[in-house]
């Protein structure tokens, strides 16, 4: 069972929603955590999690807070920001926040809402230039809500949303627009974690509100709260303490093989949709960040309610009250409910988790990119485990899942399409899942469990909701699998063909037959497809920029529809020469084979759209 549990929270790590709950107690004598964990032991937890790192002068750095409302019970600071130079984290040691800047974009909204300067249900249309859009498939509205809840309808963006470059980055519109993804599912109906989704919704509070961004964050967030320490544009130079102190902090990336950590060096990226993403400051500023929601004298609003309201939810458990998502901030069921939010740059990992019942909160920065155990490992130390019995109506039962699913966070359209196929999570790694109320359903290992939604979608499937991402079942997945397998095959196939080829043309050997030119023309294709994918996958893999950047998508885009005519040609050709010539009986199996192979070739490319360049 705890290889699935294992299998599993990878899944929600894919999916960039691990979270959870939490709770406390208190007693005359005692303060403790709902874990049962003392207060004067809050860091405890913390230190256990830092041992790998607490060497110093070779190895990452991990900052963290652990507060109970404006009372601070432990502050730790472990590691080296800069470790070829020996510089230990401390109070000025500043980290990218990543996704954790989402947050901001949600509390700028609830402020414009309870203003009456912005409707959260109504279509953002209204609040955009015309023709904003242009790569809608659904005519629905899409509000500001959808937004929140990430149900806009987009996922992931095929093209670069960051430049290594200063020089190079552009305003919130101009970005928006160069980057639109295609819309992929209707809105409202699938929640899939969106960058690019999120950054709108920021471009809607600048529209409203008539500021740029990132002024409006630092009017009406920061310094209310006195976070003197945190930078939010792309370049961080809206902070120019924060930009030099940036400037000094290194990334690390644990070795395997070695059994040590290897410098990333400085990493710079500027993340053009900056509002997804770009937040850089101290634990202290995140702390101060965190205590704010569970104030009750809600500082980032004229009134109370409007952040009862943010922490009411806003998506739930299938048929439940238990929200899994509330206006942008992830909850989660621990021993307690809790809210918050993680993030994750090419540099820095962040996370954010708060009980607002009893006051209680942890905040974590690290620049160990791959440092998972932060949001892994963290929450049961403070928030307690939630109890497989807390939700279940007394009827638990197995539920039995077959095929395979897609995470809804994915490049589902465009020249990465191809990729989420080679993702998808078999219902067996799923095993462990059982029926526990109204479409929902938990995992469990007999102590400790996590909550899943039931989801059935407007075509009939059912599918399961994870809260900003959902697991799809795909039809006919491994006959899809299979072409796509097929095509890698074909190509390796043609490069041992073409060879014989040229080897047999070199001895003079080689047989003429009609066609010949075009079905080699056709065997070449095969390969320069593949190329170009090979191509795509590993520039995609250049974390710096976070996608593919423009000049490569394009050529390769139009790589593939050459490579599909040609394909097509060839196998028209054959066709032509087993209706019209009647080729002797061991040559139609070379033209049967060319007709196959073509067209396999051809269905590949069109269905998984290798060559659409274009919005995505």
């Amino acid at each position: 069972m705890k290889k699935i549990f294992g299998r599993f929270a990878a899944v929600l790590c894919a999916a960039g929603i691990t979270f959870s709950s939490y709770t406390i107690s208190a007693s005359a004598e005692e303060r403790t955590c709902p874990s049962g964990l003392p207060f004067d032991k809050a860091g405890t937890f913390i230190e256990k999690m830092a041992e790998p790192v607490a060497d110093g002068t070779n190895t990452p750095s991990l900052s963290a807070v652990v507060f109970c409302g404006d009372e601070t019970l432990y502050t730790g600071f472990f590691g080296e920001a800069d470790r070829e130079n020996h510089i230990p984290a401390d109070e000025n040691t500043v980290y990218e926040w990543g996704s954790i800047s989402k947050t901001m974009i949600w509390v700028s909204a609830m402020q414009l809402w309870e203003q009456g300067r912005l409707n959260l249900d109504a279509d953002i249309r209204t609040y955009l230039p015309d023709d904003f859009f242009q790569h809608l498939s659904y005519d629905d509205p899409i509000t500001m809500t959808n937004l929140m809840n990430h149900e806009g309808g987009w996922c992931e963006t095929t093209y670069s949303i960051g430049v290594t470059d200063e020089n190079n980055i552009l305003t919130l519109e101009e970005a928006l627009r160069l980057t639109e993804p295609a819309q992929t599912y209707r809105p409202g109906e699938v929640a899939a974690y969106s960058n690019w989704g999120a950054a709108l919704a920021a471009y809607v509070v600048e529209r409203v509100s008539g500021m740029d961004y990132c002024d409006y964050v630092h009017k009406n967030i920061l310094e209310p709260l006195g976070m003197e320490h945190t930078a939010v544009s792309a370049s961080h130079r809206d902070n120019e303490w924060v930009w030099e102190q940036r400037g000094k902090l290194k990334s690390y990336k644990f070795n395997v093989f070695t059994q040590t950590y290897d410098s990333l060096g400085n990493r710079m990226s500027y993340i053009t949709l900056y509002p997804s993403g770009s937040v850089t400051g101290t634990i202290g500023d995140l702390a101060k960040y965190a205590q704010a929601f569970v104030d009750d004298n809600a500082p980032l609003f004229k009134n109370k309610e409007t952040q009862d309201k943010l922490f009411s939810g806003s998506v739930f458990y299938g048929g439940t009250d238990i929200p899994s998502h509330s206006y942008g901030f992830a909850a989660a069921e621990y021993a307690v409910r809790t809210f918050g939010h993680n993030g994750a740059t090419v540099s820095c990992i962040s996370y954010m988790l708060f009980d607002r019942e009893s006051k209680l909160g942890v905040v974590a920065l690290t620049n160990e990119p791959e440092g998972n155990y932060v949001y892994n490992e963290m929450p049961a130390w403070i928030f307690g485990k939630l109890s497989p019995d807390k939700y279940s109506d007394g009827n638990s039962e197995p539920c039995r899942l077959d095929g395979y699913y897609l995470l809804s966070r994915s490049n589902a359209s465009g020249l990465l399409k191809f990729y989420s196929y080679l993702t998808a999570v078999p219902a067996k790694n799923l095993e462990g899942i059982s029926r526990i109320g109204d479409n929902l359903y938990q995992l469990s290992d007999g102590e400790t469990a996590m909550l899943i939604g039931g989801k059935t979608y407007s075509d009939g499937r059912k599918g399961l909701n994870l809260g900003t991402s959902e697991l799809i079942p795909e039809k006919m997945y491994i006959v899809k699998l299979c072409a796509l397998t097929a095509f890698f095959m074909l190509a390796a196939a043609s490069v041992f063909i073409l060879l014989i080829k040229l080897k047999m043309k070199r001895a003079n050997k080689l047989q003429h037959y009609t066609g010949i030119g075009i079905i080699t023309a056709g065997q070449a294709a095969k390969i320069v497809s593949v190329i170009a994918v090979a191509a795509l996958t590993s520039f995609a893999a250049m974390e710096e920029t976070y996608g593919l950047p423009e000049t490569l998508g394009a050529p390769a885009g139009i790589v593939q529809i050459v490579c599909m005519a040609v394909c097509v040609l060839a196998a028209l050709v054959s066709v032509y020469v087993l209706l019209a010539r009647k080729p002797a009986k061991w040559d139609k199996f070379r033209y049967i084979f060319n007709i196959a192979g073509n067209a396999l070739t051809v269905f590949v490319i069109a269905y998984f759209e290798m060559y659409k360049f274009w919005g995505c």
